[in-house]
């Protein structure tokens, strides 16, 4: 596989298993007994905190400091821009100098910015934007760095189908315990508690990835990347369409949870329905795993985009609140296993030495998607047929990338079996 870049000696002879074997679903516990896999994954997830904590962090601390609603918003989605542009740009700088430098670099002066919201939280705004830029620009790109390293770690295509698995199911926590943990240190102490408490797990994450044995001996491919770096693949540009397509329809689910929490006089069900949807996509992480699936990865993208595209359907009769509660567990359950699939497909589709880039566009592209979403919903008052079209939309876009997965399926076998034509 080309995204495989160069493992730890002592990981690289591992045993090919017998084809019954590799038949055989992995499930996440076999993933969590390879070596490095739990403590990395641990640390990885500990330096994802803060960008779960953050905008939560930055709503308190504006409404604390004497700031309207609309400050602290403003603030969290810079923030999140921030991230955006900073993931990708941090990729590419890894899959050119390594993991070691850019991780201890990102996470300290990320940590930094941090610590200087701590102290002067958003009091002064012009101060607490620019530490917010430079806290999300920063941020370690740890999503990616543990991406490119699990081919390393796998020994078959079925670990690394499950831990790719593992890493989407368990990033759901992030923004269930981040958001938590904000709200927890500002009703414990002073706003500035969560900032500091962000910038030490996110550090302390990061340096458990950055002096891990499978990190330092990562090395990035020499070849030559061109200026468009990951984007220059084709079939990469469609694929981060479609992801940006499927973050879009849940941003409209948050605003389509209000409207319909006002509609039925259930205010409860404004955060209850998008935490709904984070609950059925690790459950549906942790199903689409146990399957033994053998289809081609174009195939399960189209499986999975189009049961994320029909189960929106149910929530577009507007159901009372109780039912809208267990039919939002379905999108969200297609929502695991089509992520999971897009982690394969980018590993797939990313040309040699753009790795973590790839994963910093993907991240990039469902934070906008989000973004864009959010903001089209709030303009049209937030219907469910709005996101069930946006997921229709995404299933569409998917047919390309299929196409594209199939080109290279078709080219790999001819170039494996042509030496055999001509002998």
């Amino acid at each position: 596989m080309s995204v495989v870049e160069t493992p730890p000696a002592h990981l690289e002879h591992t045993p090919p298993a017998r084809h019954s074997e590799q038949r055989r679903p992995v499930h996440w516990g076999a993933v969590l007994r390879l070596p490095y896999a739990a403590r990395l994954l641990t640390a990885t997830l500990v330096s994802r905190v803060p960008l779960g904590m953050t905008p939560v962090a930055l709503l308190i601390a504006a409404r604390a400091n004497g700031h309207g609603y609309g400050a602290g918003a403003a603030l969290a989605s810079l923030y999140g821009l921030a991230v955006a542009v900073g993931q990708p740009l941090l990729g590419r700088l890894v899959d050119r100098r390594g993991q070691t430098l850019i991780l201890l670099g990102g996470s300290i002066l990320s940590a930094t910015a941090l610590f200087v919201l701590a102290a002067a939280e958003t009091a002064n705004l012009l101060i607490a934007a620019t530490a917010v830029v430079v806290a999300g620009i920063s941020a370690p790109p740890s999503e990616g760095v543990l991406r490119a390293i699990w081919p390393a770690l796998t020994p078959t295509p079925q670990h690394l189908r499950a831990a790719l698995s593992l890493d989407s199911g368990c990033q759901e926590l992030v923004y269930v315990a981040g958001p938590l943990a904000a709200a927890v240190a500002a009703s414990a102490a002073p706003p500035g508690l969560a900032f500091a408490l962000a910038a030490g797990l996110g550090l302390a994450g990061a340096l458990v990835v950055a002096v891990s044995a499978p990190s330092r001996t990562w090395r990035p491919v020499p070849v030559r990347r061109g200026p468009l770096g990951a984007l220059r693949s084709a079939g990469m540009r469609w694929m981060l369409l479609v992801l940006t397509a499927v973050g879009a329809s849940l941003g409209e689910l948050s605003v389509a949870a209000l409207t319909a929490s006002e509609r039925h006089v259930a205010e409860w069900l404004a955060g209850v329905l998008p935490a709904g949807v984070s609950v059925g996509a690790f459950l549906g992480t942790a199903a689409w795993t146990a399957l033994p699936l053998q289809p081609p990865l174009g195939r399960q993208l189209g499986l999975t985009a189009a049961l994320f595209s029909v189960t929106w359907l149910p929530l577009c009769f507007d159901p009372p609140p109780y039912a809208a509660l267990l039919l939002a567990v379905l999108p969200g359950m297609a929502f695991g296993a089509l992520l999971t699939c897009a982690y394969q497909v980018v590993a797939e589709l990313a040309l040699p030495g753009t790795l973590v880039e790839a994963y910093g566009w993907l991240i990039a592209a469902f934070g906008l998607g989000q973004a864009l979403g959010t903001a089209v919903a709030g303009l049209l008052a937030g219907p469910w047929i709005l996101p069930a079209a946006t997921a229709a939309l995404a299933l569409v876009l998917c047919v390309p990338v299929c196409q594209h997965l199939a080109l290279r399926t078709e080219t790999a076998r001819f170039l494996h079996t042509s030496p055999e034509r001509q002998s």
